[in-house]
């Protein structure tokens, strides 16, 4: 399992513990998105002075946020701009940034060696109400994919408040939330999503609203509250709760569209699904196995009989084949499960960070901490 860091207290507090144990993760963030930044030629000190742009707005947010990121800074040994890049990474990186060479990426580069940082997704996820599950238990379950490098970053945060709902995340070390569950049994998961519209102005960074969904009752309550935000880049946040109500929840610049399930079950990959949202579709030259894995995923889910179990989300986070794919296509292109490409260089290497299923109603979830079709699923409670 991922290390598990128990917080309690008030916001700084609560930061400053975490810097303090996860100052080893947070470090090797840091070097992954300086990295990251400098192939899109945008150098580490660049990075946070964009990052201290967002600082107001994340206040604005309420529930203690920007206390938690300066007590992340404090506790680490980083200054606060570094802790903020980190969780508005998503609003830095441009619309297709993986792997592509950019106008001054050597320079962005040069600086970055020259202060120690080295060079160095995807995801598919599934909501399944509980009218659907054998135990009458509401699942959201996910693949996250990314750069094989963070996995070695990853932390699991079991939080209690006063005030505000308890809840626990798995997360990036240095980033307040990403995939996690509540003391209500609100399940929230994460694809992310890229609009030609991103970045052209500041709104609500994509982790900031994973932890401000975290504070939620209910699907329903996260929902009204990215309707009624502005958000400077785009991301699917995949919902569920113990009423049974799931959805995947695109949001954009353009705004947010709840999408409904079809017989109790929503897929979503890293492509827009909402019509009008989609006008404003990124490019998919960087994401290349989005439609195959929804593909893939769809057909698990035409497969599955009345009542599913966590074994039926298993198999599919562990799915290998790419079954669905297009005719001609190598089976493993549309593959849920994602091994990294031997072809591309190791510092760029997508794959399955990990998998996560979540029951919203037990409050819990069960994480495979590797490649999902590698590893065990283990425990992991509020």
């Amino acid at each position: 399992m991922f290390p598990v860091l128990e917080l309690d207290g008030e916001p700084f507090a609560r930061g400053m513990a975490c810097g303090r144990a996860a100052r080893t993760q947070i470090g090797g963030s840091v070097r992954c998105y300086a990295a990251m930044f400098a192939s899109c030629g945008i150098d580490w000190t660049t990075a946070q002075q964009r990052a201290a742009e967002f600082r107001d707005i994340i206040e604005g947010c309420g529930g203690g946020i920007i206390e938690e990121i300066e007590g992340l800074a404090a506790g680490s040994g980083l200054k606060v701009n570094e802790i903020l890049a980190l969780n508005c990474r998503t609003e830095i990186l441009p619309p297709s940034f993986l792997g592509m060479e950019y106008a001054h990426s050597d320079v962005a580069k040069a600086r970055n060696a020259a202060m120690g940082l080295f060079d160095i997704g995807e995801c598919t996820s599934v909501a399944v109400a509980g009218t659907r599950c054998a135990d009458g238990h509401t699942r959201v379950a996910q693949n996250w994919d990314w750069v094989g490098f963070q996995r070695q970053n990853v932390i699991a945060l079991r939080v209690h408040r006063d005030g505000w709902p308890d809840y626990v995340t798995l997360t990036e070390a240095g980033i307040v939330a990403k995939i996690g569950v509540n003391e209500h049994g609100v399940g929230v998961g994460l694809n992310i999503l890229r609009a030609t519209d991103d970045r052209e102005g500041l709104g609500i960074p994509v982790h900031i609203f994973q932890r401000m969904a975290l504070d939620c009752a209910d699907v329903k309550s996260v929902v009204a509250l990215a309707r009624s935000l502005k958000f400077a880049a785009s991301s699917n946040a995949i919902l569920g709760d113990p009423s049974g109500h799931v959805t995947s929840l695109e949001y954009s610049p353009s705004g947010a569209v709840a999408l409904s399930p079809d017989h109790g079950v929503v897929a979503h990959t890293n492509h827009f699904c909402d019509s009008r949202l989609a006008e404003r579709q990124a490019p998919l030259t960087q994401m290349l196995t989005t439609e195959p894995r929804l593909q893939c995923a769809d057909r698990h889910i035409a497969d599955w009989p009345d009542l599913i179990d966590d074994v039926h989300l298993a198999i599919l986070l562990r799915d290998e084949s790419g079954d669905g794919v297009a005719t001609g296509t190598d089976a493993r292109y549309g593959a849920i499960c994602r091994h990294p490409d031997p072809a591309s260089p190791p510092e760029l290497r997508v794959e399955s960070i990990f998998g996560v299923i979540i029951d919203c109603d037990e409050r819990s979830m069960v994480v495979a901490p590797g490649i999902p079709s590698q590893v065990d699923f283990e425990l992991l409670a509020l």
